[in-house]
Formats: C-alpha cells, sequence, structure tokens
C-alpha cells in the first residue's frame, strides 16, 4: 500500500511538471520558440517542427500519467525525456555561455546549476516511480 501512494505522489509531481511546463510555453510560444533558435546545440533542426514536438510530448506524458491503463509508458517516457531535458541543459551549462533556457515561467528563472538539480531529482524521481510502479504491478 504504501508503494502505491508514493506511485500516485510520483505521478502527480510528474504530471504537474509537465503540464506546467507545457502551458507556460504554450502561452508564450513566440518566445520559446525564439529562444529555442538561440540554442546552438539545436541549430541543425526545424524549429516550427521541433516546437510543437516538446509540446506534444509534453502533453502526451501528462495523459500518459493520467490513465491507469497508460502509466507506465508515462513512467518511462518521464524518465526519458527528463534525462534527456538535464543532459541537454548540463551541455549548454558546460560547454557554452550566455544560452537562454527555453523552459519559460519559473523554470526559465532558475540558474542552470539549480535547473539541472531541479532536473536531474525529477529524473530520479521519474526512476524511482518506473521501479516501484515495476515491482508494485507486475505485469
Amino acid at each position: 500500500m504504501k508503494k502505491e501512494y508514493a506511485v500516485i505522489t510520483i505521478v502527480s509531481l510528474l504530471g504537474l511538471l509537465f503540464m506546467y511546463a507545457a502551458v507556460v510555453k504554450a502561452m508564450d510560444y513566440g518566445l520559446f520558440l525564439a529562444d529555442m533558435s538561440k540554442s546552438p546545440l539545436l541549430v541543425k533542426y526545424d524549429k516550427q517542427l521541433l516546437g510543437p514536438g516538446v509540446l506534444g510530448i509534453e502533453f502526451l506524458i501528462v495523459a500518459l500519467l493520467s490513465f491507469a491503463a497508460t502509466r507506465k509508458s508515462g513512467l518511462f517516457l518521464s524518465f526519458f525525456t527528463m534525462l534527456l531535458f538535464t543532459l541537454y541543459l548540463s551541455t549548454l551549462y558546460f560547454f557554452y555561455t550566455n544560452i537562454p533556457c527555453s523552459c519559460g515561467g519559473i523554470l526559465g528563472k532558475m540558474s542552470y546549476p539549480a535547473h539541472i538539480a531541479f532536473n536531474a531529482g525529477f529524473t530520479l524521481l521519474a526512476a524511482t516511480g518506473v521501479l516501484l510502479y515495476k515491482t508494485n504491478n507486475a505485469k
């Protein structure tokens, strides 16, 4: 029963994070695309495809986490997405200078070290959710 509550808490936190991030980006979509365009790691990618792709994945994660039948997939996608975002921010921080974060809202106002730690914490949270879900619902 304790594992069940832990999984529900983790799923709720991840759902809130991804919903917040997606809504903030969608509300100021032009700024989101402009900030993404300044990233040296994304120069080769079409922002008109990448922008909706990022938002789509974030909203998809929220949808997957919302239903018991797809929760396991949502936890896995949350983990890999948070891992990717953490590696992306770490690469920008350690190898480039003066690159704005395209996250927006409160997350975009964090310093790079704080944002990397925040993302790493949510990556570990998602990994914990995957492991607890797998042991709690062996299917």
